[in-house]
């Protein structure tokens, strides 16, 4: 399971080949053991049901939500089309009675994640008339999307331009490192990322009426501590950096503790620069939502 996943969005089976559609059950079993259906619609009888083939790819979706490669509502299943087109086709659970045989109807993008071995398991319920087999498949996750920068960092005395970036969305669970980086700082400098929680309506505002820094972040913040930016003086080779699973954990009572997923984060650096307005210059800024 990918760093920073909140769902399964689709089940893709490659090179799926099936006479008598009708008699297979195609099963999604988690690390646990536990079984989710993707198809069937012959609810546990023998033979009869839909003559219809399956061959080709298909990627099962959410029953309810799933979409397209194009976010265009999935195909829903028909029979008497001979061979279903391969493409995308949201889940479907006939008449199964969920948990029955210990196989549960659940749409799949509110499947419980967890880390471990996931199964695909294939039934036939008339082995003797029809079989089918598939090439691989594979197991589609959403992909979280990164942290996002905005606002306008200054230019420091030296030309500098610092650029803020981190590694990954935080997660409530550390699940996986976030670290947040400022670069291209002035050398030799001490700075400070600080954060807040809430940006609504908020408008960035001219740090000094000569900077060209802006105050990207809404208070009430919370500082992080004084850090060293490294490089060489006058030159644009200094770097902030914070480890952002550590601080939270030696600060169990700073701004936003305890978190949940879809938390938002608003962080920003400071550091000094005596010839400039108000003797310091700021980084551009950077969203972070939290994930689980």
């Amino acid at each position: 399971m990918p760093a920073g996943a909140t769902k399964i969005v689709s089940v893709t089976i490659n090179t799926l080949t099936h006479t008598w559609m009708g008699d297979s059950q195609i099963v999604l079993q988690d690390p646990s053991g536990q079984k989710y259906n993707l198809f069937q619609i012959n609810d546990g009888n023998f033979g009869g049901g839909c003559a219809d083939d399956f061959n080709g790819t298909y990627h099962f979706v959410d029953a309810l939500l799933g979409v397209d490669a194009c976010g265009n509502p999935a195909s829903t299943w028909a029979c008497g089309v001979g061979t279903l087109p391969a493409g995308y086709y949201r889940q479907n659970y006939g008449i199964w009675p969920s948990g029955s045989s210990g196989i549960n109807n659940t749409d799949l993008e509110s499947i419980p994640l967890a880390s471990g071995t996931w199964n695909l398991i294939g039934y036939d319920w008339y082995v003797a008339v029809d079989g089918g087999a598939w090439a691989s498949w594979d197991l589609c996750f959403d992909a979280p999307s990164g942290p996002v920068t905005y606002c306008t960092a200054g230019t420091s005395t030296n030309g500098c331009v610092p650029a803020i970036t981190a590694n990954a969305q935080p997660s409530v669970s550390q699940a996986h490192a976030c670290n947040i980086t400022i670069a291209n700082v002035e050398g030799q400098k001490f700075g400070i990322i600080f954060y807040g929680i809430n940006n609504s309506g908020f408008t960035p505002t001219p740090w000094a009426a000569s900077s060209t820094s802006f105050l990207c972040v809404k208070g009430p913040t919370q500082r992080t501590g004084s850090i060293g930016s490294g490089g060489g003086i006058g030159l644009c080779n200094g770097t902030l950096s914070l480890d952002w699973n550590a601080y939270q954990t030696a600060n169990p009572l700073s701004v936003g503790n305890p978190w949940s997923a879809g938390d938002k984060v608003y962080t920003q650096g400071w550091y000094r620069d005596p010839p400039a307005a108000k003797t310091t210059n700021l980084s551009d800024a950077l969203e972070m939502t939290y994930v689980p």
